[in-house]
């Protein structure tokens, strides 16, 4: 009975065939925003309204990246500030781990990094209005809200950096 069942079992299992399972990547969900995004605009049939979440659109994605490459020189800046008072103090390598670094010198480098992370997740961010429920207004202020919510935390992120950065050097001062 025991056999019988094994080979039941085995044989429903081959003709069902292994699961498959697709991974979802950030491209496919972005994909598919854009996707809902042009299909839903194309049921619009005002063209002012058309033009209008098209700007907004546009302008949204400018923002962000207008912002992100202001907010990229300041990375720059700060790392070349730290790199040279790496030089200084003849440190060859820092320590960037989970923030616990020995030294205010590792602790910058995390917090520069952390930065500069955040700052090319940022980069790659859609705010593309999701319009499909009908309140156009309300979408693209959904979206340019969380726009700015996010390019503030990205801020607050990069002023932390240097703040790191400027304890670094307040401690190595001779």
């Amino acid at each position: 009975m025991r056999k019988v069942f094994l080979i039941l079992l085995i044989l429903t299992s081959l003709l069902i065939g292994p699961s498959v399972y697709a991974r979802t990547t950030p491209e496919d969900i972005q994909n598919q925003t854009r996707f809902n995004f042009e299909n839903n605009l194309s049921k619009i049939e005002d063209p002012k309204k058309k033009q209008l979440i098209l700007s907004a659109d546009q302008q949204l994605k400018n923002i962000n990246q207008t912002v992100c490459n202001r907010l990229e020189l300041d990375i720059n800046k700060l790392s070349a500030i730290f790199e040279e008072l790496k030089s200084r103090e003849n440190v060859t390598n820092t320590i960037v781990a989970y923030g616990q670094g020995s030294t205010p010198l590792d602790t910058a480098a995390y917090y520069l990094n952390y930065a500069a992370e955040a700052l090319a997740y940022q980069r790659a961010q859609d705010y593309t209005p999701a319009i499909g429920g009908g309140n156009l207004k309300s979408a693209i202020n959904y979206s340019s809200n969380n726009l700015k919510s996010n390019l503030g935390t990205l801020q607050n992120k990069i002023l932390r950096a240097k703040s790191e950065v400027k304890k670094a050097i307040n401690a190595y001062e001779k």
